[in-house]
């Protein structure tokens, strides 16, 4: 409907052309202009980032990313099973769920098996085949969902999928189930021997490469004997005989049972050439996709890439295939660089494509919620862009709660990011300031020893305390320890809270002394020294009670003294003349009564 009034005047026709798996570019073509097509905008989705395997995925593939950072060069191969692993159970985990998720992870899944198969396991004798087929097992089971389906008969070779069931069991190098299901069918009795005596790769542990390829020639020889005296077999039975002696037409005429190219391959190598090795695993690659041409995707070539040894291609490639999707290329570009697989030269762009790609996946985190400190340990492990790239984001990084932030600047802290951290201080304490919770924005400026933000805050407690009568909680002031140091403000903050937890216990004299010094001190604001001698009048009302003077004449002196100054620096207000004459007037008699007292 966007484009209806338009497409009525001026086009003839709509269309869209896939781009790949997950982007569809939609256009229009006009026959009466010679630029004939508009690209009216391109569609594109991928499965859904925050959706729970997804976060399965990402939380675990960290924690396996930062072990990786420390130990890679000694134990490689652990890290890519344990990558491959999370992929495997992420898989069967959304067994029932959203197949598009399903179908996205089951590619990183085979991309990644095979990477692992070519640059990182250490193959004997540099054979390749028994890590494909253990591969192909994994995602083709549809072999194993026919056998079921075969199995559910009294009679399984009477089911319409029989022989196709044990040619699939063939393809897959699952010998023994294949004889299994062949037993039920009575003519075919001459080639279950045949099978039986295959030599298989994995089973020849303790022997020699030799030994095998000696135990397979002879093998083949006596399949291909059989084959050529045999007068008379049913056409199924003959195909068996032509897979088991590696003749290549009857693998194309079953293609339909491998799905792909790769299978297919795999397959065909297993009845042909069980010794195959990494370096000529190409040629067949590519003799295979001829036969697949017709069907070939992005995936395809990223596979052929891997098989051609080129990792910075399957890079690149990876890149172009799951553009808003950077997980895969930023862990496997990472693990193939601590194989020592993938070039360290530096890109146009000033840095490594390893590091180009960890970038793209940190950023993909960072603004998430839920993903943001994961984002932050990624950005740390690039060297020449890392910090820059957070200097930028983390102050774009929405603070939505008292928790969000501690937990930024604990991670700002954790990796030296001294600067980033005070500037999310800087940002709680303002906000917290807007918001009258002082108390609040003194500890966050406290975390960064700023002084002047320090002393401010500390003079607006102490005005608030003025207009207001009281403190809100500062019980916070008790575990600050030698912070109270840092400013003046803050120590006599401090003091002064202590001074009336002292009147509050009537630890009277303890309480006379501490308030004379913080007179005398004057430490404190300007107009606060009138708030403190108005603290002195439940100090002497407490003594007239208890007939015990714990202000005596010296001390009555050095407040009289404070007084005087406030007065001669005309702080006072027109009401606070008022509070001091009254004030004035209670300590003179107080003196009074202290010196008749005195020691005569």
């Amino acid at each position: 409907n966007e484009y209806k009034s338009y497409l009525s005047f001026t086009m003839a026709t709509i269309g869209a052309k896939w781009i790949n798996e997950h982007k569809v570019m939609i256009y229009g073509t006009n026959e009466n202009s010679e630029n004939s097509t508009v690209l009216f905008k391109e569609e594109n989705w991928e499965p859904d980032i925050s959706c729970k395997i997804s976060k399965y995925i990402i939380f675990e593939s960290h924690s396996v990313f930062s072990e990786v950072q420390v130990s890679a060069e000694s134990d490689i191969q652990s890290h890519s099973h344990a990558y491959r692993s999370l992929l495997r159970a992420a898989i069967q985990e959304l067994d029932g769920e959203s197949k598009d998720n399903k179908k996205l992870i089951a590619m990183y899944e085979l991309i990644w098996s095979l990477c692992e198969v070519i640059f990182i396991e250490h193959l004997p004798g540099g054979c390749v085949l028994p890590y494909l087929l253990e591969l192909m097992t994994w995602h083709f089971p549809q072999a194993d969902e026919m056998l079921a389906e075969v199995l559910t008969l009294r009679e399984p070779n009477e089911h319409e999928n029989y022989w196709d069931c044990i040619i699939s069991l063939l393809f897959q190098g699952r010998i023994t189930e294949a004889v299994t299901l062949l037993k039920a069918s009575p003519d075919v009795k001459t080639l279950i021997p045949l099978l039986e005596d295959m030599p298989l790769l994995q089973n020849f542990g303790g022997h020699s490469l030799t030994d095998f390829k000696f135990s397979w020639s002879m093998w083949q020889e006596n399949c291909k004997s059989m084959k050529d005296n045999l007068s008379f077999i049913d056409e199924e039975s003959y195909d068996i005989l032509n897979i088991i002696c590696g003749e290549f037409d009857t693998f194309v005429k079953y293609k339909s049972l491998t799905h792909t190219w790769y299978h297919l391959m795999t397959s065909y190598l297993l009845y042909s050439a069980p010794t195959v090795t990494i370096t000529s695993l190409c040629t067949y690659a590519k003799d295979m996709m001829d036969v697949y041409q017709d069907s070939l995707k992005t995936l395809d070539n990223i596979l052929l890439s891997i098989i051609e040894f080129d990792a910075h291609s399957v890079i690149t490639q990876c890149i172009a295939q799951f553009e808003n999707n950077w997980w895969l290329v930023a862990h496997l570009a990472d693990i193939l660089h601590h194989a020592k697989q993938l070039d360290s030269t530096n890109l146009q762009y000033g840095c490594t494509l390893r590091e180009y790609v960890l970038l793209h996946y940190a950023s993909e985190l960072i603004f998430n919620e839920e993903f943001w400190s994961i984002g932050v340990d990624y950005f740390m492990v690039c060297e020449t862009f890392g910090k820059p790239h957070l200097e930028v984001a983390i102050p774009r990084i929405p603070l939505r709660s008292q928790r969000k932030a501690i937990r930024l600047w604990s991670v700002c802290e954790k990796h030296g990011l001294t600067e980033l951290g005070a500037g999310v201080c800087r940002m709680m304490s303002s906000l917290a300031r807007q918001s009258d919770k002082f108390g609040l924005a003194l500890i966050w400026s406290l975390r960064t020893k700023d002084y002047t933000s320090v002393t401010n805050i500390s003079n607006q407690i102490l005005n608030n305390y003025v207009e207001v009568g009281g403190f809100s909680n500062l019980d916070f002031l008790d575990q600050l320890g030698s912070n109270k140091l840092l400013s003046n403000r803050l120590m006599f903050l401090g003091k002064y809270r202590e001074l009336h937890l002292l009147i509050r216990e009537e630890k009277l004299e303890e309480a006379a002394e501490l308030l004379v010094s913080l007179v005398e001190s004057n430490l404190g604001p300007p107009r606060f020294q009138i708030t403190l001698l108005l603290d002195s009048l439940p100090l002497i009302e407490h003594s007239r009670k208890s007939d015990r003077n714990v202000l005596d004449s010296e001390k009555i002196g050095v407040l009289l003294k404070g007084l005087e100054d406030i007065e001669i620096k005309g702080l006072a207000t027109s009401e606070d003349k008022e509070k001091l004459s009254s004030i004035r007037i209670t300590l003179v008699s107080n003196l009074a009564s202290s010196l008749l007292q005195g020691p005569w």
